[in-house]
Parts: structure tokens; sequence; C-alpha cells
């Protein structure tokens, strides 16, 4: 590595990071502004979080999807099984939509920052990735 190049993280400490709302680089805490947006750069190392593509986090997107219906199918699931074979349909239709709501606004910045964490992994930051100061 040269002087003006930081150490990269390994791996699972960009993800780790990641799931939790931290900078996938450096580990600085302060990159969501709120819990829709995030900084443009990251407040302790000056990495650009949006990696200088417009449509950067389409895979964020992806990756709530995904995640958003895996927990409501594991949910959905685990209540028609326990309550077998009285499931109260009604019930469930009204639990079913709240939570297809609900969880993707709850899973939102942490899929932001967990694509950021992989877009990371696969693409290490170069020179032009970083705010000037």
């Amino acid at each position: 590595m040269t002087a003006t190049t930081p150490e990269q993280p390994s791996p699972s400490t960009r993800l780790a990071r990641g799931l939790t709302l931290r900078c996938p680089q450096c580990g600085g805490h302060g990159i969501i502004v709120s819990w829709f947006k995030m900084r443009p750069n990251c407040p302790s190392c000056g990495l650009l979080l949006d990696r200088g593509s417009r449509d950067f986090f389409i895979g964020a997107y992806l990756i709530n999807l995904i995640v958003s219906e895996v927990l409501f199918a594991i949910i959905l699931g685990t209540i028609v099984w326990a309550t077998w074979p009285a499931t109260s349909w009604d019930a469930l239709q009204y639990i079913a939509v709240a939570a297809i709501v609900v969880a993707p606004l709850t899973t939102y910045p942490f899929t932001k920052t967990t694509w950021l964490a992989f877009d990371l992994i696969f693409a290490p930051p170069a020179d032009k990735d970083w705010a000037r100061r």
C-alpha cells in the first residue's frame, strides 16, 4: 500500500460495519442523516458513499426487496404452522399487509450500507472515491 492509500478492511469487517450502519471503509459513525438519507461522504474518512454512479443504490433496493420478502415468508409460514389448523385467515391477511409495508421501511438503511460494503469488497475505493478536503 502506498502512503496515500488507506489500509483495506477485510470483507467480513466491511459487511459487519455495513450491517451496523457504519462506514464500511473506516467504521466511522454518522453516515446516516435520517432513516432515508445518507450523507454524500463519510465524515470520518471522506469516502464518497454513492460511488459516483447515478443508479448505484439499485442493488440496495434489490437486497431490500429480497430481505423483506424472505422475512415476510418466514413470518407468514411460522404463524400458519404455529396456529394450524385453527389459523385466523382474516387476522393473517391484515398482519401480512402490515408486514409487507413495514419490512422494507425497517430494513432500508441497513440494505444501503450493506450494499455499499458489498460494492467496496468487489471494487475497492480508488482515488476518485474520496471527497476533496
